[in-house]
């Protein structure tokens, strides 16, 4: 009896804790709502063992934030990763929690089957845009009618906040 209420208390804590995981997991229909909020989206898709990745998002995210127009613009992240509490402590540091989503992919949590998983996203979220390039980060501005307005924009802050000001 002991053993079946051990059993039961588990998995009532690890449902618990997969829905409140799953309301932070992105697809491509999380995705094309969360960009038809605004009239244009930056869309950065990233993982923890990329030093680029978390050069752009402890330096250039945070600064476009504070300098875009946030009622034309939003910031979505998302994390090609499976290691939750170091993709949000990265995410707390830079101050952008708001739109931080993950992406569920199957396998390791690093190589191809991350690959195959943003592919996945993005090519069903903008069939015909060829957005990924097999290249982490993945950092493009999209409309809020899922149009691709630029498929690679730069990493740096003065160079991107130059695009988007055109």
């Amino acid at each position: 009896m002991r053993y079946l209420l051990a059993i039961s208390l588990l998995f009532a804590t690890l449902s618990c804790s997969n829905s409140a995981e799953k309301g932070r997991m992105i697809d491509s229909g999380k995705l094309t709502h969360l960009i038809s909020q605004k009239d244009k989206t930056l869309v950065y898709v990233w993982t923890t063992w990329c030093s680029g990745c978390r050069k752009t998002l402890a330096e250039t995210l945070p600064r476009l934030q504070e300098n875009i127009d946030t009622s034309e613009y939003q910031i979505l992240l998302i994390a090609a990763s499976k290691n939750k509490e170091e993709v949000d402590s990265l995410v707390s540091a830079s101050g952008l929690q708001i739109n931080s989503w993950f992406l569920d992919f199957t396998g390791p949590d690093k190589g191809v089957f991350q690959n195959l998983g943003i592919q996945f996203l993005l090519d069903k979220t903008f069939p015909k845009a060829e957005i990924f390039t097999r290249a982490i980060p993945v950092f493009f501005l999209a409309d809020k009618n899922g149009k691709v307005l630029n498929k690679k924009l730069p990493h740096s802050y003065d160079e991107a906040i130059r695009l988007l000001n055109k």
